[in-house]
């Protein structure tokens, strides 16, 4: 049996330049590429990926952009702020549509399973243990929690098994969690407190 392995190209030639308005900070590109959507400061730049013109702008929250995903059908757009607050984008009308709060310290990374139902998110708690909390976008509430992690959890995403989360710690930790079944709904007693929930 034979094995082939693709070999990337060593070099590489940059054919587009975005306006000059980014600076650095959080970025992700859409499904299928037509666009991007980035963090300049306090507000979010939405990027046509065919010539590097700004298509739209959200404003924030007057804070900086710490993390952002979108979801799988680029139909939401998931932001964080130093503010801690977590924000859900209709990206039809550029308008919030959901907001809340759940961790001590700014969120570094979230990433949005394949159904775009949930959401994970990675902070820089204040706590010795860095939290990872998983929310269900649709019905509210935090439906697990992952601690013990002793640095910035800097990147996060889904597995292919959605039963499974892949964390990228600081000091180059990284950690695959389990993520066991979602319940149809979330127990009261379960649900961590979604403050200045918007609907």
């Amino acid at each position: 049996m034979t094995t082939t392995t693709s070999s990337f190209k060593k070099n590489y030639r940059c054919v587009l330049f975005l306006q000059k308005f980014y600076t650095g900070g959080p970025f992700t590109v859409s499904s299928d590429g037509s666009f991007l959507v980035c963090a300049c400061e306090d507000t979010i730049k939405i990027v046509d990926s065919s010539n590097g013109s700004i298509k739209s702008t959200i404003e924030g929250d007057s804070l900086k952009v710490t993390a952002l995903t979108l979801s799988p059908e680029d139909k939401l757009l998931f932001t964080a702020s130093h503010s801690k607050q977590i924000m859900v984008w209709d990206l039809s009308t550029l308008k919030c549509v959901r907001s809340w709060k759940g961790h001590e310290g700014p969120v570094m990374s979230m990433a949005c399973d394949t159904s775009g139902g949930i959401l994970a998110t990675g902070g820089a708690d204040r706590t010795a243990d860095r939290r990872v909390l998983v929310w269900d976008v649709d019905k509210g509430g935090c439906t697990h929690y992952f601690k013990g992690h002793k640095g910035v959890v800097t990147s996060i995403m889904f597995h292919p098994d959605p039963h499974h989360l892949l964390l990228l710690v600081v000091f180059l930790h990284s950690a695959c969690s389990e993520l066991p079944a979602l319940p149809d709904s979330v127990p009261a007693d379960k649900k961590l407190p979604l403050e200045s929930l918007k609907m």
